[in-house]
């Protein structure tokens, strides 16, 4: 299925260049480079690009996660951006929350989190049932991504989990999370345990 935005080749060839030079060891090439970067977020798609970079380009990718580009620039520019922009980053996390990279699974339940609570929880009533679905994926990477997505999430929407206003999600999320306490993941059950004690 084509994507719903594609980049531009020069646009996209800039931006490349920009994270390449990023790895500069020279204090000034990167000061520069984020001036640059800072510049380009004056256009929307901007984060687009971003996104596109993080999922779709896998030896580019790593320069995003480690220079924190994608939710820094979400975070600041989230509530600026225009309803395409936040439905293409929605979608290509959803799409893109089993990478295999744990670093690029952590970026992206980043920036799921980051823009459920900046207000568009209750204008995203699909996230919650659609991660508990992808839990019971057979991938792990999915599951694990999933899960930590769900981590993130209740640790900093708690109180609006609880409340009618999403119609009480905790009461599908906790029998949900409860068939997982014996899950053959460590990782996965030290979760569950800690949005036990932490939130349930």
């Amino acid at each position: 299925m084509a994507l719903a935005w594609q980049p531009n080749t020069d646009g996209l060839e800039q931006i490349l260049q920009l994270l390449k030079e990023s790895q500069s060891p020279d204090t000034e090439i990167q000061r520069a480079v984020q001036q640059k970067l800072e510049s380009l977020n004056q256009y929307p798609d901007f984060n687009n690009y971003l996104i596109f970079v993080l999922t779709k380009l896998k030896k580019e990718a790593d320069k995003v996660t480690k220079r924190s580009y994608p939710q820094e620039q979400c975070q600041g520019s989230l509530p600026q951006l225009p309803p395409e922009v936040t439905e293409f980053i929605k979608t290509e996390c959803l799409a893109n929350i089993g990478d295999p990279s744990p670093l690029i699974r952590a970026t992206i339940g980043i920036l799921i989190t980051t823009i459920a609570t900046r207000g568009d929880l209750q204008n995203w009533p699909t996230l919650l049932p659609t991660l508990c679905q992808l839990l019971d994926s057979e991938d792990y990477n999915t599951c694990e991504g999933s899960f930590g997505a769900l981590q993130k999430i209740c640790e900093d929407s708690a109180d609006i989990l609880d409340s009618d206003a999403l119609d009480r999600p905790l009461n599908f999320l906790i029998p949900k999370l409860l068939d997982y306490f014996k899950h053959a993941s460590p990782k996965i059950r030290y979760v569950c345990h800690i949005l036990e004690k932490t939130h349930f």
